[in-house]
C-alpha cells in the first residue's frame, strides 16, 4: 500500500497545509508541526515529541494503518503507533530503543542510521529496503524516512512496509522463471476470465478455456508459436496459441470430467515450411479451493522422435519381409532336401537289394568254382563228403540250374544206330 493512499493532506487554517508524504524521489522540506498543532500547544513552550500520543498529531499517527515510528536525532525511537503490532508482538515496546537494535546485520543497521542522519541534515525524504528483526522474526521491509520539525525540535518519521511475502513471491517467481527458461520444452500459463467451480458445467468450462488469456511463458513456447519473445504473445488466447479444436474436444472434456489432472496428448500439425510436425502437449489445471482459475500448458516438438520411430518401424517391416522371404526359401530347400533324402533312401534300398543278389550269385559262383573231382569214366563228381554223385545232381544242388534229359547225336548213333540207320 502506498503512503499517498494512506495519509491524507492536513490543511492549516488557511487551507494550504503540507502533505505528510510525497513521492520519495522529490526533494521536500520538513513537515512543520507549527502549522498542524493548535495555538495552545505551539505557544505553551512545553511540547515534547516524546508526548506525541497526547496530542492530535499523535492520534493521527495512531490512525495510520502502516507501522510508524518517530526517531530523534540520537537515532532513538520515541514513538511507535498501534499498527506496529502487525509485525511485532502485542507487548512489544520500541519506545526508548535504539534504531540500530531493529537490524539483524550491524553493518546494514549502521547504514540505515547514517541515512536517518542525512534526513536530519538535508531534510530530504529517503526510501530504502532491508532486513529487520522484530521479536525473533526476520522481515524484509521498505522504510520511508521523512523529516519533521516543531520549532527547534526535529524528528524523523519512519513508515515501515512489510514486503516479506511479496519479496518471497518475487524470489520464487525469479527462480521459477530461471527454471522454466532452461527447459527444452515450451511452457506457458493461461488465466481464465473468472474462476469457475471445478465441478461446474463442463461445457461452460470448455468455452472459458478457449478464451483463457496468456499470462507468460518461456522462450521455447514463444519460438514454437513463431515469436521472438513472450511479450509478443501477451493477450493471446489458449485457442489460438495451443491445440484446441473440434478433434480435441474429447480430450478436453475428459480432462475436465477427471478434475484437471496432468493430461498429455499428441498432435500432428502442418508446418509453415510445408512439412509435418508432431507435438506432445500437456495440460495442468490450476485449481485452488475447488475453483479453476487457469492452467499451465507444456508443448514439446517430438518430430525427430516420430521420424526415428517411423524409420525403425520401416526397417522392422523390411526385416520381417526379408525374414519371410528367406524362410520361404529355406522351407523350399528343406522340402527338396527331404525329397532327395527319400530318393536316396530308395536308391540305397535298391542298392542293398542288388548287393544281396550279387552276394548270393557270387556265393553260388564260388560254390561251383575251383577243382571238382570227376570220374574219368562215368563222369560222377565227388562232393565234400566224399560221395560220388551224378553231375546233374551236383549242379542242381549247388546252383539254381535244373536238368532235363536228352541224348546227343553222337550217343544216339552209338546206342541206337541200328534203329536210326536201318539200311546200313
Amino acid at each position: 500500500m502506498k503512503e499517498q493512499d494512506v495519509l491524507a493532506e492536513n490543511s492549516n487554517a488557511s487551507g494550504n497545509g503540507p502533505e505528510l508524504l510525497q513521492r520519495p524521489e522529490v526533494a521536500t522540506q520538513s513537515i512543520d508541526l507549527d502549522s498542524i498543532f493548535t495555538r495552545e500547544v505551539t505557544t505553551s513552550g512545553s511540547f515534547d515529541l516524546r508526548r506525541v500520543k497526547d496530542i492530535s498529531f499523535g492520534r493521527l499517527l495512531e490512525a495510520i494503518p502502516i507501522p510508524t515510528l518517530l526517531i530523534d536525532p540520537t537515532n532513538t525511537i520515541v514513538f511507535a503507533n498501534e499498527a506496529i503490532k502487525r509485525i511485532a508482538a502485542e507487548e512489544a515496546n520500541f519506545v526508548g530503543s535504539p534504531l540500530l537494535s531493529l537490524f539483524p546485520a550491524r553493518t546494514a543497521g549502521q547504514g540505515i542510521c547514517t541515512l536517518v542522519q542525512n534526513v536530519f541534515t538535508d531534510r530530504k525524504t529517503r526510501v530504502t529496503e532491508g532486513l529487520l528483526e522484530i521479536d525473533g522474526r526476520v522481515l524484509w521491509c521498505k522504510l520511508h524516512f521523512r523529516s519533521i520539525r516543531f520549532r527547534d525540535q526535529r524528528s524523523v518519521l519512519a513508515l515501515i512496509e512489510d514486503l516479506t511475502a511479496e519479496k518471497k513471491q518475487i524470489i520464487i517467481n525469479e527462480k521459477y522463471q530461471q527454471l522454466v527458461q532452461i527447459f527444452p520444452i515450451g511452457i506457458a500459463e493461461f488465466a481464465l476470465r473468472r474462476p469457475l467451480p471445478a465441478r461446474g458445467d463442463p461445457e461452460e468450462i470448455l468455452r472459458e478455456l478457449s478464451e483463457a488469456e496468456y499470462l507468460g511463458g518461456n522462450q521455447e513456447f514463444s519460438r514454437l508459436n513463431g515469436r521472438e519473445s513472450a511479450d509478443e504473445l501477451r493477450g493471446g488466447k489458449l485457442g489460438d496459441l495451443f491445440p484446441f479444436g473440434e478433434r480435441l474436444v474429447g480430450v478436453y472434456r475428459g480432462w475436465i470430467e477427471d478434475r484437471f489432472p496432468p493430461r498429455s496428448f499428441e498432435t500432428k500439425e502442418p508446418h509453415r515450411k510445408g512439412d509435418v510436425k508432431y507435438f506432445e502437449n500437456t495440460l495442468v489445471g490450476n485449481v485452488k479451493d475447488g475453483f479453476l482459475s487457469g492452467l499451465w500448458v507444456m508443448r514439446n516438438d517430438i518430430t525427430r522422435r516420430k521420424e526415428s520411430e517411423e524409420a525403425l518401424r520401416t526397417a522392422h517391416d523390411e526385416l520381417e519381409a526379408k525374414v519371410k522371404e528367406r524362410t520361404a526359401e529355406l522351407l523350399h530347400m528343406n522340402r527338396q532336401l527331404q525329397m532327395e533324402i527319400v530318393d536316396r533312401r530308395s536308391a540305397e534300398v535298391e542298392l542293398e537289394k542288388t548287393v544281396d543278389e550279387l552276394r548270393e550269385a557270387l556265393a553260388k559262383v564260388k560254390t561251383l568254382s575251383g577243382l571238382l573231382p570227376i570220374c574219368a569214366s562215368c563222369k560222377k563228381i565227388r562232393d565234400d563228403r566224399g560221395y560220388w554223385t551224378q553231375v546233374e545232381v551236383y549242379v542242381r544242388d549247388h546252383s539254381d540250374a535244373d536238368f532235363t534229359h536228352s541224348i546227343c547225336p553222337d550217343c544216339a548213333a552209338k546206342l541206337y544206330g541200328d534203329f536210326l540207320n536201318p539200311g546200313r
